[in-house]
């Protein structure tokens, strides 16, 4: 038989090699082998063996009890055994006597192969190997399951990445964000399988500054803020870090990346910082209201008398006229600055939003609007009064269309809209001009930040500023949407007006 096999195999590793086994005695290893013909885990291990029948049981008799050999025929030698079934092709040996040894090899044809009591040992001792195997598998199977559970349940974006940047396996978080199976995300780049939106992925495929390849390039965890503007034109924080993967070798074969949205923190920090940066404006408003507005109205008052003068030359009247607009101008910055110096001056109550808004609309249309602009109102039906001041409402929601009326460079559509939702009144303004960039959006609401030209009556930067600080001030809250080339909303998100007599009356 083994002049038959190829140059450089071994029995074992033929393809199409099965034993039909017999086994000639009951001795040491017999449990053994026959936990080996019947454990299907030892089929990685050995090719398929299949027990035909058994020889010159010896004295342990007892052993022919086991179910697995209860049917088996036995024979008084194993020569009769041979001469029954010659489709054995694998003799055992296990009755233990060494002298028989060389008269069995002797007397075997060639298609028969040949293991002896003491080479049985290496099954036994494989038999062990197999048990050890199949616990270690269970260990990690449950491992596994239980480290795929655990990330699954990570609410963040977690890939393993080849070193081309293709995704071997992801989360849960990522698979339904996505919307597809893991399958279908599988060999494709991070940078599209991280895409904020359909139209936009994470990042583009040539940058190589991201936490990815920095930890590719250096072996070492790296991370980066990152920032997005979404589908809807809101802002967007993402902390991503990057991990490198070794394998036994020290070699660096997979990276994985966790991307985590920090929106809600970014948004409570950013919004603390400019609370910070209004106290600061608060004091430095009331330093010049007292230091400044005097001496500003007595510039005013003697400029204006000046000009009434008949004895001053027409250039003299010029250079006093420049001094007034001047003047008008310093008016304007300090009246907007005292704005933050009272902010207790206007106190809240109960207001008609569905009043303020209709009226704001029918102002603008009255003629301020530019030719082949058009300006619409949607009304929700019985909306409650909300918690604001009622000229400061008025004044915020004519600011809001102003600045959309502004942001159109030709003829477009400014919409108006007040509804209830979620227990909250919402007015909310969205033109169809240029949009805002993503480094503007992250600024719109700090103090002196303006993307209009300052002077000519268009502000100073603390529009939006003083708005959001009002409306907070009431309960509510201020939201901003804005993606270039797509237009701008801006939200005021209020709070209905409570009925505090009648709930103390019990209605």
């Amino acid at each position: 038989m083994a002049d038959q096999l190829p140059m450089g195999y071994c029995l074992w590793e033929l393809e199409d090699t099965a034993f039909r086994v017999g086994m000639l005695g009951t001795g040491a290893g017999f449990l053994s082998i026959l936990d080996i013909i019947h454990n299907p885990a030892i089929a990685d291990f050995l090719p398929p063996m299949t027990l035909v029948a058994l020889s010159e049981p010896g004295p342990e008799t007892d052993k022919l009890n086991d179910p697995r050999v209860a049917d088996m025929p036995v024979y008084p030698t194993y020569q009769e055994m041979l001469a029954a079934h010659p489709d054995i092709n694998l003799l055992i040996e296990l009755a233990g006597k060494r002298y028989k040894i060389k008269q069995i090899v002797a007397s075997l044809p060639d298609t028969v192969s040949f293991i002896d009591h003491t080479a049985s040992f290496f099954l036994c001792a494989l038999n062990k190997f197999a048990s050890i195997s199949a616990h270690c598998q269970l260990s990690l199977d449950n491992q596994r399951v239980l480290l795929q559970a655990i990330i699954d349940e990570v609410p963040e974006d977690i890939l393993l990445l080849d070193k081309n940047g293709r995704v071997v396996d992801c989360n849960r978080n990522v698979v339904l964000r996505r919307g597809v199976s893991k399958e279908e995300l599988l060999g494709k780049p991070c940078w599209d399988v991280q895409a904020v939106r359909d139209d936009m992925p994470f990042c583009h495929p040539e940058t190589k500054d991201c936490p990815f390849h920095t930890a590719l390039r250096t072996g070492r965890k790296a991370e980066s803020l990152e920032t997005r503007v979404s589908k809807e034109g809101r802002l967007l924080y993402f902390r991503e870090y990057a991990y490198p993967v070794y394998d036994v070798a020290r070699s660096l074969t997979h990276v994985m990346v966790m991307r985590r949205d920090i929106t809600s923190r970014t948004e409570g920090e950013k919004r603390l910082q400019q609370t910070e940066k209004v106290g600061v404006v608060e004091r430095l408003s009331a330093y010049m209201a007292h230091e400044i507005r005097n001496p500003l109205f007595a510039i005013g008052g003697f400029t204006n008398s000046l000009l009434k003068s008949p004895n001053l030359t027409e250039r003299e009247r010029e250079k006093v006229r420049i001094i007034l607009e001047e003047t008008a101008k310093l008016d304007v910055v300090l009246k907007e600055m005292i704005g933050f110096y009272r902010p207790g001056s206007d106190q809240p109550g109960e207001v008609d939003a569905q009043k303020i808004v209709r009226e704001a609309v029918e102002t603008m249309r009255s003629g301020f609007l530019p030719s082949g602009l058009e300006l619409s109102l949607a009304m929700g039906d019985g909306l409650p009064h909300v918690q604001a001041h009622e000229d400061t409402l008025r004044r915020a929601v004519m600011h809001l269309i102003t600045n959309a009326v502004e942001a159109m460079d030709g003829p477009g559509l400014v919409e108006v809209k007040a509804s209830l939702e979620k227990g909250h009144v919402l007015i909310g303004v969205r033109d169809t001009g240029r949009g805002m960039p993503q480094e503007v959006l992250e600024r719109v609401f700090s103090p002196f930040f303006s993307v209009k030209g300052v002077g000519k009556g268009k502000g100073y930067g603390l529009g939006l500023a003083l708005l959001r600080k009002a409306v907070e001030d009431w309960g509510g809250q201020v939201e901003v949407a804005s993606r270039e080339g797509h237009g701008t909303e801006v939200v005021l998100r209020l709070s209905p007006a409570l009925d505090v007599a009648g709930s103390k009356n019990g209605r």
